[in-house]
């Protein structure tokens, strides 16, 4: 049993038991030893004697050890909760020292959201949010907090059906979806018997952040339609973005299944025209996160703001078009 003063030494925050600490946290992510090691860039050794002088000290396992895994105890959960807080909090206050300094907000977007509306957009938001610079980055990932942590990404925006679990959500906004084509497309479609239609279906492959499912985005359109389009699919086209389905769909003569939100801008142009006069169906949200709640007035929170707000006024002009077709 330790001393009182013992006791009071051992859980004294000092040089050591903040870098034993850090690793701990690096082992709890991975797993294992040697994943933390990596990850370090240590030995494998010096993981282990960090961890148990970590256990040592604090009188308590914090994981359990097999041949090759390693799994948190009860306490070891509890400390890395902890741990997670505190570094989620410091890379916060470093993001916001950064900022004030002139540091721009580091967004992280799915890259056909960000090509066909984030990018046009951005000038409207830089007219109403003067003073924040944003760092755009458009990536496909499933993300995380230690992701989030490690690359200083401010804010993520997801698209999926659920929120994220360990991430703060900002703000979601639903999204719509609905069958489109090129007019040459929609053209021969109407000129096609009623009974049946040919249609080449062009799929975006990488929807949801819940993972790649092949068909997945047309398949959920089909659930929610009352009446079921006679078509006949003559071919299927797989892509890992929506955009290369849209660009695949305007310069080829198949449908692809639009977003509301991303496919306006097209829309507009008259690239693209719905391929059925039917209203769009709902389908998952586009979410916003962070490793913290934005405070109010902060850059994150401003941009929240402008992009659920810009988000809603382009989806209203999407479906008022849709109606008056």
């Amino acid at each position: 049993m330790l001393s009182s003063c013992a006791e009071q030494d051992a859980f004294r925050l000092d040089a050591q038991l903040l870098s034993d600490l850090w690793v701990f946290r690096a082992a709890a992510r991975h797993g294992s030893i040697t994943g933390a090691a990596a990850a370090l860039n240590v030995t494998q050794g010096a993981v282990s004697q960090r961890v148990l002088r970590l256990e040592a000290r604090l009188g308590t396992e914090l994981f359990r050890r097999s041949q090759r895994r390693i799994a948190l105890t009860p306490a070891g959960m509890t400390l890395l909760g902890a741990v997670n807080g505190a570094s989620a909090g410091l890379n916060d206050a470093l993001s916001r020292i950064a900022r004030s300094q002139g540091g721009a907000l580091v967004v992280v977007c799915p890259p056909s959201l960000a090509i066909e509306w984030l990018m046009p957009h951005l000038p409207d938001f830089y007219r109403e949010c003067q003073g924040i610079e944003l760092h755009v980055r458009a990536e496909m990932v499933a993300p995380h907090a230690y992701w989030m942590e490690e690359q200083r990404v401010d804010v993520v925006i997801g698209y999926s059906h659920a929120p994220i679990a360990g991430l703060c959500q900002l703000a979601e906004f639903a999204e719509t979806i609905f069958p489109v084509c090129s007019p040459a497309t929609r053209q021969r479609l109407d000129a096609q018997p009623a009974q049946v239609r040919d249609v080449l279906l062009m799929h975006d492959d990488a929807v949801w952040l819940e993972g790649e499912l092949a068909g997945a985005e047309w398949r959920e359109w089909l659930d929610h339609v009352a009446e079921k389009p006679r078509w006949r699919i003559t071919a299927e086209r797989h892509f890992n973005l929506a955009y290369l389905a849209y660009q695949a769909a305007i310069y080829g003569d198949g449908l692809a299944m639009a977003r509301s939100v991303g496919i306006q801008r097209l829309i507009d142009s008259g690239l693209l025209v719905p391929a059925l006069d039917r209203p769009p169906v709902p389908s998952a949200h586009y979410r916003l996160m962070s490793l913290l709640p934005a405070r109010e007035g902060s850059s994150a929170a401003r941009f929240t703001e402008w992009l659920i707000g810009s988000m809603r006024r382009t989806q209203q002009r999407a479906l008022a078009a849709l109606e008056h077709r």
